[in-house]
């Protein structure tokens, strides 16, 4: 599925790979959920593995997608609720650097519209240094604008209205979508027995580089005391790092890399290993 905002740590490449590691009802259509049953994503972010999911779920499920980012809160609620306006905004911007260093600036309050503060994010995102959006430190192709990288060169108004609207008739398939503003805590805190949990929380090494809304070794360990005493099943990817395994010690962990390409590299493929956790009872993705 294409994507709709860049954003750094991206599953893409590995969601149909964690996906293969939930339950039947999340990976087969014709499977039928237990009652009440639920896909809940605290860190929805560019969505990658979420909507990969729920292409294949079977869609009487309830689904919960958060994030504590508001604009990325409200790019998803309007990529539900009022895709048309969205691809207003989109049809009608032309790429700037002053419109990034505006966006970059204001990124985090609200306009009072919903489809006009998910615009600002996302282009934010596609505008800036690899999709780092508040955290770049500017916009593609620098002030100068070098020849064959400008501010524009990742927006491409056909290619975004066909995500979002992609996006927008995989969520509609479902009965009852919610889309919240929160903290981890607060999800996991209304988590039920027959939800299955997909977490994918800010880098613990390099999560304050990387986003508007990192996560303290406090919060980190939090998260991990709480999901050691969860009731529902659940999936996490992390960076892998010595830290986390020390924190999931008592989980099933699993490595993938992770293989990509930048300018920096010169065409050359380096790997990131990223970790995938689950409850010692539950699947767990391994690989290279």
């Amino acid at each position: 599925m294409p994507s709709v905002i860049r954003y750094p740590g991206s599953k893409a490449k590995l969601a149909s790979t964690i996906r293969e590691s939930m339950p039947r009802w999340l990976r087969h259509e014709h499977v039928v959920p237990p009652a009440g049953a639920m896909y809940v994503e605290p860190f929805f972010g560019s969505g990658a593995v979420g909507l990969e999911v729920l292409e294949h779920a079977n869609k009487s499920v309830g689904v919960w997608l958060n994030d504590l980012d508001f604009g990325i809160y409200a790019l998803w609620r309007a990529v539900l609720e009022v895709p048309d306006r969205l691809v207003e905004y989109v049809r009608d911007f032309t790429p700037t650097v002053e419109a990034f260093e505006d966006f970059k600036a204001e990124d985090g309050r609200s306009t009072g519209c919903v489809a006009r503060d998910g615009f600002r994010k996302l282009a934010l995102h596609r505008l800036s240094v690899s999709g780092f959006g508040a955290k770049s430190g500017g916009a593609l192709g620098g002030k100068a604008q070098r020849r064959g990288c400008t501010v524009g060169s990742r927006w491409n108004p056909d290619t975004i209205e066909h995500a979002i609207y992609n996006a927008h008739v995989t969520l509609r398939q479902f009965g009852d979508v919610r889309v919240t503003n929160l903290h981890v805590r607060d999800v996991l805190r209304e988590v039920g027995r027959n939800c299955v949990v997909y977490l994918d929380p800010p880098y613990f090494v390099k999560g304050e580089q990387c986003y508007a809304h990192s996560m303290s070794e406090r919060e980190h360990e939090e998260m991990a005391a709480t999901l050691r005493g969860l009731r529902a099943d659940w999936r996490l990817s992390y960076d892998d790092c010595s830290r986390v395994r020390e924190l999931y010690a008592w989980a099933s962990v699993g490595e993938l890399e992770v293989r990509y390409t930048n300018a920096v590299t010169r065409g050359r493929r380096p790997t990131r290993r990223e970790a995938v956790i689950a409850p010692r009872s539950g699947g767990v993705c391994s690989g290279r």
